[in-house]
């Protein structure tokens, strides 16, 4: 197992709240990252080629939209997330954020979730400008049944081609 995988599996402890989340505002990561369904789950959540034009504004998700802020998760929290609340989703897009440059102009705020853990929520619109770059992520069925499916291959691809920091 790599060493950005063997930090993503320990995101899983993280969302189900055994762990403390190791990114807060003092010691922020170098890039958050926005979940959003599939456009072949959702055709709302269909993007703009890339560049993504500084304009564009992401869809909100209703989650989001009840809460008054956007979800966002670090690369240790992505597997986490991710099995948690897109566990059915054989797709999702992920959109990668500068986290300096993004709360340089925009209200982030580390906040105590749930589970137990701190995530990044974004109190703003979040436009293609503050986007550094969208990645297709296609969760690996590995075997019969639901329980064998899993994103950690899906994120170890992301790794291994330096998508993910």
């Amino acid at each position: 197992m790599t060493g950005l995988l063997s930090k993503l599996s320990k995101g899983v402890q993280q969302a189900a709240g055994s762990a403390p989340s190791a990114y807060s505002a003092s010691n922020p990561p170098a890039y958050i990252y926005k979940i959003l369904p599939h456009h072949t789950v959702n055709p709302r959540y269909a993007l703009p080629p890339v560049p993504i034009p500084a304009s564009f504004e992401f869809p909100v998700s209703e989650l989001d939209a009840a809460d008054g802020f956007l979800h966002f998760s670090t690369t240790l929290q992505l597997a986490g997330t991710l099995n948690r609340f897109f566990a059915d989703d054989k797709a999702v897009t992920l959109v990668k954020c500068d986290y300096p440059r993004l709360s340089g102009f925009k209200v982030v705020k580390w906040e105590q979730a749930g589970s137990g853990g701190v995530y990044p929520h974004l109190y703003a619109q979040l436009e293609g400008e503050n986007v550094e770059d969208v990645k297709e992520l296609v969760r690996e069925e590995r075997g019969e049944g639901a329980e064998k499916a899993s994103w950690d291959g899906a994120l170890e691809k992301a790794e291994a081609e330096g998508w993910l920091v």
